[in-house]
């Protein structure tokens, strides 16, 4: 159950909340009391948010609260220089339910609900990376961008060939033999067939280039961010690339409250809901990062593909609970078990136990 928690001693000063758009940002100031006081609409460009602050820094000290999105990293990166760290509250939009769903939305009031909010200290906060987090975060995002283009060629190119009756061997990218036996089975097609699976090859084989310079530049970031190689050795299935998206995603775990916190991070989590004394276990709620369920899931679809090591203990639970529930909810089951374990490594010092995570299924006495 979720409970109203009110701060005691409010921020003493002013509180600016933004609306922040390519073009333009609207804004809204409150006082220590809650009371708009001015508000209006100014360029998106440093001049005129600097102008906007030093005006009132004349009159009291100053938090500024925006929505997270992809055109607020540099504002945030400029207040931070001016404000520092504490007075800067970057607001999680998907949370922010009063704006989303609101049936009189607009930008002056988007920007009255980010003051008021965080003026009540009640605004739910998103995690922005910064310095070395942030390079590892777009790198990880920048790799599974390429892997997936290259995946989706390599399934038009399949789907092209069986048009002729060719059946391509599985992984046929992955060993030179099976990449030559390919390559002479495209140059027998003929016509306009023949041209658009030569030009989805060239286009494969540059991916896979932008692939492995990624990966370079995933490893050489590894080096500065031990923790990464502590999830690496503690926990089975994330290791080089997936170890490294989940932490660039979700940062230190060491930040999150509990186990159950860091998992609902990633919003591999079911829904909760009850009425009239009944529960009821909807969908995942899939309010995290979706690059941290994409590198859980994954962790988990590479332990089945294990045949020694500890990776499968946590095979055999997927395919034994497999039997009885569908694929998908047994993959996340399984993806928030790896999570809740990765902040337990951090927290506590925990060596991940798989017997107890993913204990073996019981044989049934004959």
């Amino acid at each position: 159950m979720k409970k109203l928690r009110r701060a005691k001693n409010r921020f003493k000063g002013f509180t600016v909340g933004m609306d922040i758009h390519k073009k333009f940002i609207e804004y809204v100031i409150l006082d220590q009391r809650g009371n708009e006081v001015s508000d209006g609409r100014i360029g998106a460009n440093w001049e005129e948010i600097e102008r906007l602050l030093n005006e009132w820094l004349k009159k009291g000290a100053v938090q500024v609260a925006f929505e997270a999105s992809g055109s607020c990293y540099w504002v945030f990166d400029r207040l931070v220089e001016k404000l520092g760290r504490e007075k800067v509250v970057v607001a999680h939009a998907g949370k922010v339910k009063v704006i989303a769903e609101s049936g009189e939305k607009s930008d002056e009031n988007d920007a009255w609900w980010l003051a008021y909010l965080q003026w009540d200290r009640r605004l739910p906060r998103a995690y922005l990376p910064e310095g070395k987090l942030r390079e590892l975060r777009i790198a990880g995002r920048e790799y599974r961008y390429v892997t997936e283009q290259r995946a989706d060629l390599l399934r038009r190119i399949r789907s092209l060939m069986m048009q002729r009756g060719v059946r391509l061997p599985k992984q046929w990218w992955t060993s030179k033999v099976k990449r030559m036996v390919v390559r002479e089975e495209i140059l027998k097609l003929r016509g306009t067939l023949r041209r658009a699976v030569q030009k989805l090859r060239r286009q494969i084989l540059s991916l896979g280039k932008d692939r492995k310079y990624w990966e370079k530049v995933l490893k050489q970031l590894n080096k500065e961010l031990p923790d990464v190689e502590v999830i690496q050795a503690g926990m089975p299935g994330l290791k080089k690339i997936t170890a490294t998206i989940a932490y660039g995603e979700l940062g230190d775990p060491r930040r999150f409250r509990s186990a159950k916190a860091y998992a609902k991070a990633t919003g591999l989590t079911p829904q909760n809901r009850s009425s009239g004394g009944k529960k009821q276990r909807g969908r995942i709620t899939k309010e995290g990062s979706v690059h941290a369920r994409w590198a859980f899931t994954r962790a988990v679809v590479a332990c089945l593909r294990c045949k020694k090591g500890a990776g499968v203990v946590l095979g055999d639970w997927v395919r034994h609970r497999m039997r009885n529930k569908p694929k998908k909810m047994v993959l996340v089951a399984a993806a928030r078990k790896l999570a809740e374990g990765v902040w337990r490594l951090f927290q506590y010092g925990e060596v991940f136990d798989l017997e107890r995570a993913f204990p073996r299924p019981r044989r049934r006495a004959a």
